[in-house]
């Protein structure tokens, strides 16, 4: 029998402990199985514990040979860092009939005097001089003396500089639009100095009726000064491509890169989650991207238990495929995963496996780059060799 990582728990005052003789289990779907030991890593340093108050774990009992809810402990899990995928969901029992705030939940358990977690690596992590390029920027803004309405917007959100991968990301609302162009520039062309590979990731919300109303006129005059006088800053719109004219906006004043973010490439499974998105409206967007000499990704939000269906495996394929998407993003879709698999309407289907989705992916389509980071233009095309599937000894 091979090695399970033992079942970990909370009492309600969130300590946690390991069981002396449970197992832990995971789920895909409505599906509640054992982990394999060869597919646990350990968990990254300084990765929080949680525990989800009325939940009861569900756990394998090796003497009796069968699954058993444990009732004197809450269910714990984690949430990935960045750069990394999870493969399976907690396996638990919810006390109440509720529905848990969105999170990316992940199992742990305990093995060999460590927390481990069904996780993969899918992308390379950015060293510490790319993660201190937030802090040099930061000290640069806080010491800025001149009127800047750019300034005051990203010191009061000072997380969209503080990336791992050199990234400003300008989410597109009435407040962040505030600036003029020289407002911008100037702040842009700053940061390009302090970081190596700089990226602006332009995060629009198609489904926000106010952001219907945004006037692009001084950002996107600001792209055009700063495409004339800085190669060096990447510059990606990130979008759910439903607006055809936006994406025109941002192309014609010379983006690098389009990023699609979508739960499914599945027309049908849109259709369930997500009404407003209309899967058409990212196939006409992409389609007036043919032959542009622009970049594409796709970054996918994935769920175990959907994203690897087969259904959902042949979409993305065919997806990948037909729109000639360069890199492939993937994350953690934040939700209870009740939301998803309770649905009347999902049809019951086979479950591949995530690492078995990715490796067919990455059979079919030997050109297509599969990380998590938002990517420098430079960058871009460059294969690092993620997620490393060598099986450990």
């Amino acid at each position: 029998m091979y090695d399970i990582p033992k079942l970990l728990f909370a009492d309600d005052k969130g300590v946690i402990y390991d069981h002396p003789t449970l197992k832990m289990t995971v789920r895909s779907e409505n599906l509640e199985t054992v982990p394999y030991e060869l597919e646990m890593e350990a968990v990254p340093p300084k990765t929080k514990l949680n525990f989800l108050e009325d939940t009861l774990p569900l756990a394998y009992n090796p003497e009796k040979a069968g699954m058993e809810v444990f009732k004197s402990g809450h269910a714990v899990y984690i949430e990935p860092p960045e750069g990394y995928l999870r493969l399976y969901l907690p396996a638990y029992k919810k006390r109440k009939k509720v529905m848990f705030e969105n999170r990316k939940y992940t199992p742990i358990g305990w093995m060999n005097e460590t927390f481990v977690s069904p996780i993969i690596n899918v992308d390379k992590i950015p060293d510490k001089n790319r993660e201190a390029t937030g802090n040099k920027f930061h000290g640069f803004l806080k010491s800025f003396k001149k009127k800047n309405a750019f300034v005051k917007y990203l010191l009061r959100n000072s997380g969209l500089y503080h990336t791992k991968n050199e990234e400003i990301r300008l989410p597109v609302d009435k407040d962040s639009m505030q600036a003029d162009s020289r407002e911008f520039t100037e702040i842009l062309s700053h940061y390009s100095e302090v970081a190596d590979k700089p990226v602006l990731n332009i995060d629009y919300d198609d489904f926000s009726v106010s952001n219907r109303e945004i006037d692009f006129a001084q950002l996107l005059k600001g792209i055009i000064y700063l495409k004339k006088n800085n190669e060096k800053l990447s510059i990606t719109l990130s979008s759910y491509l439903q607006n055809i004219e936006t994406l025109k906006m941002f192309t014609d004043v010379g983006a690098d890169c389009i990023n699609v973010k979508m739960i499914s490439t599945n027309t049908e499974t849109n259709r369930i989650f997500n009404k407003e998105n209309n899967t058409n409206n990212v196939y006409k967007s992409l389609q007036a991207l043919h032959k542009q000499n622009i970049l594409k990704s796709l970054t996918l939000y994935t769920m175990p238990g959907l994203t690897d269906r087969e259904s959902e495996t042949e979409s993305l394929r065919d997806f990948l495929s037909t729109f000639d998407i360069n890199l492939l993003l993937l994350r953690n879709l934040k939700a209870d995963p009740d939301r998803i698999f309770f649905s009347e309407n999902l049809k019951t289907e086979d479950i591949k496996g995530l690492k078995n989705v990715i490796k067919l992916i990455k059979k079919k389509m030997k050109n297509l780059k599969i990380g998590y980071f938002n990517r420098h233009k430079e960058q871009f095309l460059i294969e690092y060799g993620m997620p490393d599937f060598k099986k450990r000894k």
